[in-house]
């Protein structure tokens, strides 16, 4: 096997290439097999007419592995704001969507609820205890606490966000980062 620094590849020797780099070094199987399995942040050099390849510094991993896991817990954060919440403004705890789009429903009938008739009710998408979705009228009291419920829900989502991800800047270690998690 041969390698070439300029490029940062690897040309095996049974193939005729037209063209090659001028700084193409022969490398043996063993190291050939050590830089494929490398870790990927290590760094591969020539010195000396040899392969030598060096393992990332620990501030290195230490900084990789936390924006990794606050990648994960801020995807997570997203998931959870969009994965429902609960409520018992109708009697009993009830289960609401909360997609974008269900978010933006919500919004604006509590709007139209502050702004409505003493009478006024909606039509809106929510499960039973038994998981059985409907849409289910509610009076505007009823689709207000509905609506203080989600933001309960997606507040706490954030504050659990923000929590976590100042665990994983003070984390000290690559186990300590990745010990944090969303559940």
């Amino acid at each position: 096997m041969r390698y070439s620094k300029s490029i940062g590849t690897f040309f095996p020797e049974e193939i005729k290439y037209p063209k090659l780099p001028d700084d193409l070094i022969k490398v043996s199987n063993k190291d050939y097999q050590a830089a494929m399995k490398r870790h990927p942040l290590a760094t591969m050099d020539v010195v000396k007419g040899k392969l030598v390849i060096r393992a990332p510094a620990a501030a290195e991993l230490l900084a990789t592995a936390k924006a990794a896991q606050a990648s994960k817990i801020s995807e997570a954060c997203r998931m959870a704001m969009i994965a429902g919440f609960s409520s018992s403004a109708l009697g009993g705890v009830h289960t609401y969507p909360s997609a974008a789009t269900d978010q933006a429903n919500l919004n604006a009938c509590a709007i139209a609820s502050m702004l409505a008739a003493k009478d006024w009710r909606t039509s809106f998408w929510c499960a039973d205890p038994r998981g059985h979705w409907a849409l289910l009228h509610h009076t505007a009291t009823q689709i207000q606490q509905v609506h203080a419920d989600w933001l309960t829900a997606h507040q706490g989502h954030q504050a659990r966000n923000q929590q976590l991800q100042a665990e994983i800047a003070k984390a000290k270690t690559v186990e300590a980062v990745q010990a944090i998690a969303w559940d």
